[in-house]
């Protein structure tokens, strides 16, 4: 049997070397496409489904409350993303503050209270006109609470100052009228809703039971804070969050941030025709890295609905 001469081995080796270049750099080639399509797929699954969430949030956002309260504002950080605030009410109505707080040591909600006096020389009640001597029907405070403690946001309309408290419970006094929401414990801000002088309208604070949902970036992180509660990663690896408000003007116009501005007498959350959501994921799988944005446009669909 006759062997193969020296240049019929070098021969094959160069061929066999070419062929398996060919498919090494294929097969790379093809690892590195599975690799971004990997990592494109991961940035579009975060990104959506923290959208998906979030829209669902600025739909809502609203309900149940009045253009005068903040229910969907939108800020910047110092690095440029957005702060996006959305809150709803959870029952119909506020109660009014009816004394001040924290020195009154409870949340006053009607005018039989030892906050409750008359100007010297006349009947004009120092309290606001929303604070009666007749009894709050309690029983939906009442039954929100029954499961256990909840979040309240007490407000000041005037300055656009909130706080939140934590309800424990409602008291009605038989004897005097007196009925207080309990707490565990009071904001350290003042408020105070009474007048100054029989002329005043005094202060219109109200306390209402809400939902306050709150998305920012944090370490590369978007982060979902509810009821002013521990804070909660919604997505990693986030570039860039942005938020854009239009106002419902002819034409539609970008509102300026921070937006609004508070207290507002003419903008409000009811100006708005919608949102523009930016979200700026990057995903990597091995070697490869990838950073998608998707833009999502919302609209916070009690704008259009009129105050109660």
């Amino acid at each position: 049997m006759q062997a193969f001469t020296l240049v019929e081995l070098l021969v094959t080796i160069a061929l066999l070397t070419l062929v398996l270049g060919i498919v090494l750099s294929t097969t790379t080639s093809t690892l590195g496409l599975y690799r971004t399509d990997q990592a494109r797929l991961t940035a579009n699954r975060d990104s959506r489904s923290a959208l998906d969430i979030l829209g669902n949030d600025v739909r809502q956002a609203g309900e149940r409350l009045t253009a005068d309260f903040p229910a969907l504002t939108v800020s910047n950080d110092a690095s440029g993303n957005s702060i996006l605030t959305l809150r709803r009410a959870l029952l119909d109505g506020p109660l009014p503050l009816c004394a001040p707080i924290p020195n009154s040591g409870s949340i006053y909600v009607n005018a039989n209270n030892p906050a409750a006096a008359v100007f010297s020389g006349t009947a004009i009640s120092n309290l606001p006109d929303a604070c009666t001597t007749a009894l709050q029907n309690l029983n939906a405070w009442n039954t929100a609470i029954a499961g256990g403690n909840v979040t309240a946001y007490v407000y000041d309309v005037k300055s656009g100052m909130g706080d939140f408290v934590t309800l424990t419970g409602t008291t009605t006094v038989a004897a005097t009228k007196a009925q207080t929401l309990g707490t565990v414990t009071l904001p350290t801000r003042s408020y105070d809703p009474r007048k100054l002088n029989s002329g005043d309208a005094g202060r219109d604070i109200r306390v209402y039971l809400i939902e306050e949902r709150k998305y920012y970036v944090e370490s590369g992180l978007l982060k979902l804070i509810v009821n002013n509660g521990t804070a909660v990663a919604a997505t990693p690896n986030v570039q860039s969050f942005q938020v854009v408000p239009y106002l419902s003007s002819s034409p539609v116009s970008v509102a300026a941030l921070p937006f609004p501005v508070l207290p507002s007498t003419s903008t409000n959350w009811k100006s708005l025709a919608y949102l523009d959501v930016t979200l700026s994921v990057r995903a990597s799988s091995g070697t490869r890295s990838i950073q998608r944005s998707t833009t999502e446009r919302y609209t916070p669909r009690n704008s259009s609905s009129a105050d109660q």
